[in-house]
């Protein structure tokens, strides 16, 4: 009676220890009180199977057996032993699990390598039998403990079986010279008598969220198939194995979640579906591909269709960009996820880094290039302490990537990356925490080669932060350096910085900085404003020979400012600035520093050096000039959010294309510190109108501004560059354009079809979305994905600014680009009653229209990717002379309009 009271005890416990598990309903994960559970976790990647790019080997040891082969060929079997043991103790403990739980994390995805759970098939005493090793259970038991206790939840992960089950060695530990998972019955058994021992170990540990079968299958199974599983399509034998080792953990525990992953990476699931058990969750992966919902949308149907939840049950290895986009993308879509991994050998991509010791790259240059083998006492102690850098404490964090991981997913706002005071140095690689264009604007911000075809190296230097912005270690001796800089820096690119400002006064700011050639140019604003003119940098003779510039009285207000630092030119490396006082304010003469429009032509805002007194504030004294030409100034007041600033309405809408100039000759304008603000004359406008594509033209399909559903891929094409592919019913690309004038045009569309015939909409639209004009066009089979062939119809478009839009109506098909040429209309081009002259030219040209007496002209210049890069307001006179000195060497195509009509011409400019 006592023996069936104990047992009845402890049933009920153990259904009690289950409460906090995990199950599926429908297209959820539910906890036990029914609540839906998003899963944001971290694989452990690199503790139980070391993947040779984690370790940096893998140029010549991938797989672990590989790079175990080599340690031991140096210190010898029991030594091996000895660094592997070091290495499970350290690479994830209680202070990894208490880290992951700060910081955001709910869960742990644990890669298991079976040989720390069983002996490998040879190596059985009694073939056929398994002999269970103590190791991997103990370590898991620990993980689960901690995890439990910080309630966090473990799936446990199968990421090497039994002989491997991929061609990928580096993910599996795969010995091509031994049978494979799916070639050995033995290796199949031994991986499902695996799994029912784990089931049956851990059937009521409530932390343990579900069972991950089999990590990445990558394996042909049907000859002359891809090598990696990619072109199966009934992937029977990944069926079958999953469906048994499905039935023996349902043999002992019938509570736990089950996750399984398809072929090719996790990414085919032909034929491994429908789903066979009632508490399963399917996996996918995700690399390195664009962050729209396209990229997702195979697998959001397969959830639709057999209605059972997802989990990206693997993802990372890319910028921070990346990571908030990817979890933002997955989060909306209801999709838990876990990342990976927590930690490397020298990388800057995940929230710690092992550091690599000095020892440890003798050794890996000895394994790279060869010569004369360390000792074994060397090569022990150099494996030693790397395994000690692998401690949790001995890591450095990356809280960029935490940041971007969690915060940045829903919150645009940032944050100061370190203390920063003024007066005070502040180090270039210290910028602000936050997303791309919020703090930092960088051209290249994340590598989506698997959408576009092109790697991008985001981080050029691949140090420091996870950022777009490319840093490196700098050879830079001056005592204010960190031992990194910035560089590749490019046109446009910018930096921000918080920092707070103890005295109000004029700085002397110094630039420490470094580049090859001259023509670099920077600026700095505060909170928006700019607190300095353009800056051009002398050279210095190297991208490591340093030397400072000073921009003087800069004024900075006390309090908190978010300095922004501007390559308005690039090509320098930019390693610090120093602030000291160098005046008082009211000893800095109050003068406009610069002028810009706002991102949609109406307002133009001036930026002065210091604070307004807005009471002097009015429109008496300024003029501005449009194309040479006087506009009224409608309204003119001190920016309410920024007294730096004045803001002024003109009577006219600005385009990208216009040339704006400001004057004040006025005295009536103070700072508060009493000051009169100087006058000027000719202050150039910064436009910021995004810039919109001609037509007539060419435009390149890739250069859209809004994409829904699309990818990039590089093309073959004449000309080559990226082609626009992937289309689905119901796509489109947005383009910006002006219209050069009402008329019918010939459109010209350049694609690409395999093997069905697909179908576009093209549609103009206004800035009210109300479509003016459109048309259809049908697009023939050419053969191939990249067989080009160019097919037209003709679309009446209505003159100037709008959009246009290209719609998929039918798919599957490839598009390069677009060329517009009008067939009847207003606009004259090449008209033979114009002469530019000479052409070539190098200082000046002459612009010549018969008949052109008294009216007014334009003239652009555009370089032959479409881009304006001169305007100029020409006189009355039928010829007129115009300065284009300031005009790189180079082609360039020369538009004069007239009245509505357009003369236009190709020029050189030597």
């Amino acid at each position: 009676m006592k023996r069936i009271l104990l047992v009845l005890i402890i049933a009920c416990l153990n259904t009690t220890a289950f409460t906090q598990g995990l199950k599926t309903s429908g297209k959820k994960i539910i906890d036990a009180s029914g609540t839906e559970v998003i899963l944001r976790g971290m694989g452990l990647g690199g503790w139980m199977i070391q993947e040779g790019y984690m370790m940096e080997t893998g140029s010549f040891a991938g797989p672990q057996w590989q790079l175990k082969a080599k340690i031991e060929a140096l210190i010898g079997k029991d030594n091996t032993t000895a660094f592997y043991d070091a290495w499970h103790a350290n690479h994830c403990t209680e202070r990894d699990i208490d880290s992951l739980a700060s910081w955001g994390f709910n869960s742990v995805r644990l890669p298991m390598h079976y040989n720390l759970y069983t002996l490998p098939i040879e190596d059985e005493p009694v073939p056929g039998s398994n002999t269970w090793l103590t190791k991997g259970f103990a370590m898991t038991d620990s993980l689960i403990k901690w995890c439990a206790a910080r309630h966090m939840y473990v799936i446990l992960d199968l990421h090497a079986a039994p002989g491997g089950q991929g061609r990928d060695a580096n993910i599996s530990d795969y010995n091509p010279a031994k049978p494979s998972l799916w070639e050995s019955e033995a290796n199949k058994e031994k991986t499902i008598a695996l799994w029912r021992k784990l089931a049956e170990r851990y059937v009521n540990e409530p932390w343990v969220g579900g069972y991950d079968l089999i990590n990445e299958t990558n394996w042909s199974f049907t000859a002359g198939g891809n090598v990696n599983g990619c072109s199966e399509t009934s992937n029977a034998p990944l069926r079958q194995l999953l469906v048994n080792i499905t039935n023996a953990i349902r043999e002992v525990d019938k509570t736990h979640m089950i996750m399984i992953e398809g072929n090719c990476w996790g990414g085919n699931y032909s034929g491994v579906l429908p789903v066979w058990d009632n508490n399963m969750v399917v996996s996918f992966h995700k690399y390195w591909n664009n962050n729209d919902q396209g990229s997702i949308q195979g697998m959001l149907n397969i959830r639709d269709q057999h209605n059972v939840p997802l989990w990206l049950g693997e993802s990372g290895e890319n910028s921070n960009t990346w990571f908030t986009e990817a979890i933002q993308l997955a989060e909306k879509n209801r999709i838990g996820w876990a990342w990976w991994p927590l930690k490397k050998v020298n990388s800057v991509v995940n929230p710690l880094t092992i550091q690599k010791n000095p020892e440890y790259e003798t050794l890996l240059s000895f394994w790279k290039n060869g010569g004369i083998a360390p000792t074994a006492n060397f090569t022990f102690n150099a494996l030693m302490k790397l395994a000690d850098n692998a401690k949790a404490e001995n890591c450095i964090y990356r809280k960029d990537v935490i940041d971007a991981m969690f915060r940045q997913v829903n919150d645009s706002t940032t944050k100061p990356f370190g203390l920063n005071k003024i007066p005070g140095l502040i180090h270039a690689v210290d910028y602000d925490l936050g997303r791309n264009n919020k703090a930092y604007y960088d051209t290249e911000i994340a590598d989506y080669h698997g959408s576009t075809g092109t790697y991008v190296a985001w981080n050029k230097g691949y140090t420091y932060r996870n950022d777009g912005v490319d840093i490196e270690k700098s050879t830079d001796a001056d005592p204010g350096s960190n031992g990194f800089d910035v560089g590749w820096t490019a046109d446009t690119e910018w930096l921000q910085y918080t920092a707070t400002v103890d005295s109000g006064a004029a700085y002397d700011v110094v630039v420490h900085y470094a580049c090859i050639g001259s023509g670099s140019v920077i600026s700095l604003s505060a909170n928006d404003a700019a607190v300095s003119v353009s800056q051009t940098l002398p050279a210095t003779g190297g991208v490591q020979t340093w030397s400072d510039f000073t921009i003087n009285n800069v004024i900075l207000y006390k309090g908190q400012q978010k300095l922004k630092f501007t390559f308005e030119k690039g090509g320098l490396n930019f390693g610090y600035l120093k602030f000291t006082i160098s005046k008082l304010i009211s000893e800095v003469p109050l003068k406009a520093m610069s002028a810009e429009t706002n991102h949609v032509g109406e307002f133009i805002y001036i930026n002065f050096n210091k604070k307004l007194l807005e009471s002097t504030v009015g429109a008496a004294g300024f003029t501005c000039t449009v194309n040479g030409t006087l506009v009224n100034i409608t309204s003119l007041s001190m920016n309410t959010g920024n007294p730096l600033q004045i803001k002024l309405l003109l009577a006219q809408q600005l385009s990208d294309v216009d040339d704006i100039k400001l004057n004040y000759a006025g005295a009536l304008v103070k700072a508060i510190d009493g000051t009169f603000l100087e006058g000027f004359t000719n202050l150039r406008v910064k436009n910021n109108l995004p810039v919109l594509l001609q037509i007539p033209g060419k435009i390149e399909a890739e250069a859209f501004s809004v994409n829904i559903g699309l990818a990039l891929e590089n093309t073959t094409d004449v000309g080559g560059g990226q082609n626009i592919g992937y289309t689905h019913p119901g796509d489109y690309l947005d383009y910006p354009i002006r219209v050069a004038g009402s008329g019918k045009y010939n459109m010209v569309v350049r694609v690409a079809c395999m093997s069905n015939a697909g179908r576009i909409e093209v549609q103009q639209l206004n800035d009210y979305n109300v479509v003016l004009n459109s048309a259809t066009i049908d697009i023939p089979v050419t053969g191939g994905w990249q067989t080009w062939q160019s097919v037209n119809t003709e679309i009446n478009l209505t003159g100037g600014i709008g959009r246009l839009r290209v719609k998929i109506l039918q798919p599957e098909f490839n598009m390069n680009w677009y060329k517009f040429e009008l067939v009847q209309g207003i606009i004259e081009l090449n008209r033979q009653g114009m002469n530019i002259y000479p052409n070539p030219a190098s200082e000046e040209l002459t612009i010549e229209i018969p008949g052109s007496s008294g009216k007014q002209k334009t003239i652009y210049f555009r370089a032959l990717n479409g881009t304006l890069v001169k305007t100029a307001a020409l006189s009355g006179a039928i010829a007129q002379t115009i300065s284009v000195r300031e005009l790189p060497a180079g082609f360039y195509i020369a538009d004069v309009v007239m009245s509505g009509t357009t003369w236009r011409r190709k020029v050189v400019i030597l």
